[in-house]
């Protein structure tokens, strides 16, 4: 099933299996040597059960439970969730009764164009198509089935290409900070005054704030810590008035947990705010990139601040900034006459007395 670091003992290591197959008990084996090592011994493990007379075939339906005991100790949270919402509602009832070996390339086509027939984004039709050559990858990894021989492929670039985010001026933030409820404020700033993603806003605990130096030590993807300073006086106030706190910062009075969303929250501001745009989290991440950027913040500095692992995803943002800055400079041209005086050549230069 897996194989990780011994919690206790370095330098060894736990094979995570259940010898029986995926009905029968989980084992938990501990391991001397190197990982390839224990690698090898768990497919040996394994294997013992394949090889055992097994009158009916696995199908994907049966992986998949297997699979997702894996990808649960292998992935966040919020993605083994959505990846197992997949399987249920969509892809089970194409692929649960069938056998690996009787997936073909026609069937992976049939399964994307009757989705798209029902109104489905591409994206999301490649997203459910990553789930199903992940476990198939595992499968054949851990020789459940033979490997696959073609790669399963969903839509290309082209087709599922993200519209390019139109990001809130700095005038715009400000606005909709002044007409959203007050119990969503604080997680409205985090998002739009210091760059935080959307659960990194609404996770954070009052012993990430750092009054003294203004800083946020922020959790973000892959479990690594960054720091973000505290950019704006109205985003200190709103942490000032829960210093006394302990645990999370913005709590749901109905659940006492972290919210999972603000969504409905930042359409009501934005409808009293007139914005013609859909406001939505991480657009507001987006908005602080350009605004930062704008404001002159070194690329490299801002990389950090967002917690990008490459300066190409932060470079985004000088695009974004210079689409703005075209746009507010041609509010000049409203201003003035387009029109030139009648007579008069732009190449012959006039006289004057």
């Amino acid at each position: 099933m897996s194989v990780g670091p011994h919690p206790h003992n370095p330098g060894q290591w736990i094979i995570d299996c259940r010898p029986g197959g995926y009905k029968g008990p989980r084992e938990r084996i501990p391991f001397v040597g190197t990982r390839q090592e224990a690698v090898d011994l768990e497919r040996v493990i394994m294997r013992r059960h394949i090889d055992a007379p097994d009158p009916t075939p696995r199908q994907l339906s049966a992986i998949f439970l297997e699979w997702l005991v894996y990808y649960r100790a292998n992935r966040a949270e919020k993605t083994v969730g959505d990846a197992k919402l997949c399987w249920t509602v969509h892809l089970a009832e194409k692929f649960g009764k069938i056998l690996p070996k009787h997936i073909t390339r026609a069937t992976i086509e049939q399964y994307k164009a009757g989705r798209i027939g029902e109104g489905v984004k591409h994206r999301t039709v490649n997203k459910e198509l990553s789930y199903l050559s992940s476990m198939l990858k595992w499968a054949a990894a851990n020789d459940y089935c033979e490997p696959m021989p073609f790669p399963i492929s969903g839509f290309n670039r082209k087709l599922t290409a993200p519209p390019r985010p139109r990001p809130l001026t700095a005038e715009q933030i400000s606005l909709v900070y002044s007409l959203i409820e007050p119990e969503y404020r604080l997680v409205f700033l985090l998002m739009a005054d210091a760059g935080l993603r959307r659960s990194e806003a609404m996770q954070l605990q009052r012993s990430a704030v750092e009054f003294d130096h203004g800083i946020l030590f922020v959790t973000g993807k892959g479990n690594k810590e960054r720091i973000v300073p505290i950019t704006t006086d109205r985003l200190m106030e709103e942490l000032r008035d829960r210093e006394g706190m302990t645990g999370y910062l913005t709590v749901n009075p109905g659940t006492k947990r972290p919210y999972l969303s603000i969504r409905k929250a930042l359409l009501r501001a934005a409808e009293k705010a007139g914005l013609g745009k859909h406001l939505y989290h991480h657009l507001l991440r987006h908005s602080f990139g350009t605004v930062a950027t704008i404001a002159g913040y070194d690329l490299s500095a801002l990389q950090s601040i967002m917690g990008h692992s490459s300066p190409s995803t932060t470079g985004i943002y000088q695009h974004m900034a210079g689409d703005y800055l075209r746009n507010q400079g041609r509010k000049l041209n409203d201003m003035v006459k387009t029109e030139r005086p009648h007579g008069q050549c732009s190449d012959t230069p006039q006289k004057h007395d």
